[in-house]
């Protein structure tokens, strides 16, 4: 099969390949859809739950509240607080037994989600008003109750249970479900507890909110407390919820409920320590079902646009493709022709293709012959940092020197001519290596100066400013030495009297400043454009300035590093810049 395939035309392969890489690419992007649209579905189905849920947490909320406003109708009401307060035995007066259900009556007939509301007073006396009976109520159970150890500590505030841990039975309704509020009134003179209020409301007011938010089974909602108990039952899959979990029941999760997947969103209910959840069944494949015929419909036209798309590149590619080849060859051969081109249609990429091909053929060949410049170039360089290096006029000089010194036994001088000179070379040499550091070429320069000076009677006066930091700094080796050494020979040696050199060096952000002044004769505008230029030869040992420059911008890949200001017969002033390394 893979020797079939290679004997085939690179046509026929590109066709076959492209077919390929079409399905692959359309399968990959069936699952990366399918993916994409499961995730859509599932935030199309989650925002929906949440806008559900809100409206159902803002309808409980309305409830709750209501039950708190009519819980302090009656705290407030002036009639039951002097009915209550009258009470002074575990007997019931007639007059107050009418006067405390005749407003708790009121709050019955006031809201239809009210199922029944109880006073129970100091000597839990019960007084009630309901709108279903019978209702059994054990008032000596109410102080053994949890709640009632929960109002005692609620410090006259209301709050939500479930049920009334059996102080109110329903013979005929054993199984009701319902919740109540729970709350201690206080004598509003003195706010001595004098009664307690409890009020409830049924669990199916609750699931009629539910059944009118939502008219199908797909979605499901129940309340639970804090500790993943049911307040309020979810209407069908009560014992599949219960067994995949409660506690593991987290918002937004997406979870399988029997057999259906189905989103659940949460949401805190006020007023109470409850959480309202919703389930949300997804039927991914009832909304995918569209998408998925547009993809298989888009996916066979496709197919056949590409049959006829590879013809036609066929035609438009391979050809030029074969000429570009041609003159990819003659460039092996070292022969730098320009591919003609058809039109002047820069939006053609056959064209644009060629163009990009001219002039990556122009530019290896301004490269070629750019190396080769630069080559001679720093070929030159080394030859004159040789030449600096070993400087035999300087060296012959020096030696004559300590030969006359020595005949004179002049010895202390003798002595420091020859230190100097083993210090220079030392520092110069190098050990081959191309840099040093700043304190090591000002000894070098230190050491040059002291032999002119024995030499010239010390006419040269020799001062340094240099940053303490930049002392261990490294610099290319002899920076400095051949501007030194062109001001003692063009500036102070054609002077009458002493001269002076300064050298200053600072650093000013990311570059390392070097000004070399002195006070000699100075120069002309023209003689600085021929010294920077190689116009002529500067330098006892014949390493110029344009070679140091030349130098300068080799190994530091900098243009124009070294300033040159000067003034006759006041003194010239060298400024070079070099970046931190």
């Amino acid at each position: 099969m893979t020797k079939i395939f290679h004997q085939i035309t690179i046509r026929t392969k590109i066709f076959f390949v492209y077919i390929a890489a079409l399905i692959f690419t359309f399968a990959i992007t069936v699952a990366f859809i399918s993916i994409i649209n499961q995730k859509y579905i599932e935030q199309e189905v989650r925002n929906a739950g949440e806008q559900t849920i809100r409206v159902l947490t803002e309808n409980l909320n309305f409830i709750f509240d209501n039950v708190t406003q009519f819980s302090n109708l009656i705290y407030f009401d002036d009639n039951v607080q002097n009915a209550l307060v009258s009470i002074s035995q575990d007997y019931i007066e007639p007059d107050v037994h009418i006067e405390i259900e005749k407003s708790l009556s009121n709050i019955i007939l006031s809201a239809d989600y009210i199922a029944s509301a109880f006073i129970f007073d100091k000597y839990f006396n019960s007084y009630s008003a309901y709108k279903s009976a019978p209702i059994y109520v054990d008032p000596n159970k109410i102080i053994q109750t949890n709640w009632f150890a929960q109002m005692k500590e609620a410090n006259g505030n209301g709050f939500f249970i479930h049920k009334s841990e059996n102080v109110l039975q329903f013979p005929n309704k054993e199984n009701l479900n319902y919740i109540s509020y729970i709350r201690e009134i206080g004598n509003k003179e003195n706010y001595d507890p004098i009664a307690t209020l409890l009020i409830t409301i049924e669990a199916a007011i609750f699931q009629d909110f539910f059944d009118k938010v939502t008219q199908s089974d797909t979605s499901q909602f129940f309340i639970m407390d804090d500790e993943y108990n049911f307040i309020i039952p979810p209407k069908n899959h009560e014992l599949e919820y219960i067994e995949y979990g409660l506690e593991n029941l987290n918002n937004d999760e997406v979870i399988s409920i029997a057999n259906n997947t189905a989103v659940i969103i949460s949401q805190k209910i006020p007023h109470s320590e409850w959480t309202l959840f919703g389930s949300f069944q997804i039927d991914r494949m009832k909304m995918s079902l569209p998408l998925y015929l547009t993809i298989i419909g888009i996916m066979i036209l496709n197919i056949f646009v590409a049959v006829l798309y590879s013809v036609e590149i066929n035609r438009l590619i391979f050809n030029p493709l074969g000429r570009m080849a041609l003159h990819m060859k003659l460039i092996e051969q070292g022969q730098f022709i320009e591919m003609p081109i058809k039109g002047n249609d820069n939006n053609n990429e056959i064209n644009r293709l060629k163009q990009v091909f001219n002039h990556m053929a122009m530019s290896i060949k301004t490269l070629i012959m750019k190396v080769k410049e630069e080559e001679q170039l720093n070929a030159k360089s080394e030859i004159n940092l040789i030449q600096a290096q070993i400087n035999p006029h300087f060296l012959y000089n020096t030696l004559d020197a300590v030969s006359a010194l020595a005949l004179m036994e002049d010895h202390e001088r003798c002595f420091q001519m020859v230190q100097a000179l083993g210090q220079f070379y030392r520092n110069t040499l190098n050990s081959g290596q191309d840099f040093i550091m700043i304190s090591q070429e000002i000894a070098s320069i230190s050491s040059y100066i002291t032999i002119l000076n024995i030499r010239y009677d010390d006419k040269i006066k020799f001062s340094y400013d240099i940053e303490e930091e930049l002392k261990s700094q490294m610099i290319l080796k002899l920076l400095l030495q051949p501007i030194v050494e062109n001001a003692v020979y063009h500036g102070i040696k054609e002077k009458d009297g002493d001269g002076s050199i300064h050298i200053k060096i600072y650093r000013d952000e990311d570059e390392i400043i070097f000004i070399i002044t002195d006070d000699g004769c100075g120069m002309e505008e023209d003689r600085i454009h021929q010294i920077l230029n190689e116009k002529i030869q500067t330098g006892n040992s014949g390493f110029g300035i344009y070679s140091l420059i030349q130098r300068v911008k080799l190994y530091y890949n900098i243009e124009n590093p070294v300033t040159i200001y000067s003034e006759l017969d006041s003194g010239t002033e060298f400024i070079i810049k070099i970046p931190m390394l």
